[in-house]
């Protein structure tokens, strides 16, 4: 009976988003993926595969559990946000969770991944922008062909 409350007391939220950021500061990804969907899954993958380095392992050794602070969580039905503080920074972040088959999980996209490493959302920048799934935010609106730049077919030789 005892196991079975405290198995029920971790699946809450905050202890699973603190039990994945505990693993992702540690550079745990094996760890860190027990308690995320299959696409967050699969951006850890990405993750770990540019974390073999020296610089890697000097993080590893350097991460501790109180790296970060959980600020609060809101929670809403099956979906729930979790926001932290990193150590020695006053920038709150948020981590998405969601319920899927009773148990809650780290949901992370793309985007939201590419915006933090520590995977959150960044709440000192409350605008949101309009984008588009495959949108280049860089590139202008329209480039019609009579703004398009002169393009060189060859470099004129020396004579």
């Amino acid at each position: 009976m005892g196991l079975f409350l405290v198995s029920c007391s971790s699946n809450n939220p905050k202890a699973v988003a603190e039990k994945f950021l505990k693993a992702v500061n540690k550079l745990d990804f094996t760890e860190a993926k027990k308690y995320c969907d299959e696409d967050t899954q699969k951006l850890l993958s990405l993750m770990e595969s540019f974390s073999k380095d020296e610089d890697s392992k000097k993080a590893k050794e350097k991460a501790s559990d109180d790296d970060f602070t959980i600020t609060k969580v809101e929670e809403n039905g099956d979906k729930a946000k979790v926001y932290y503080k990193a150590k020695d920074s006053e920038k709150e972040v948020s981590l998405d969770l969601k319920k899927v088959d009773g148990k809650w999980l780290v949901s992370v996209n793309k985007e939201q991944g590419a915006k933090e490493q520590g995977m959150g959302h960044d709440h000192d920048h409350d605008h949101d922008h309009d984008t588009h799934e495959g949108e280049d935010m860089d590139a202008p609106d329209e480039l019609a062909p009579d703004d398009a730049p002169n393009a060189l077919d060859s470099i004129p030789a020396d004579k």
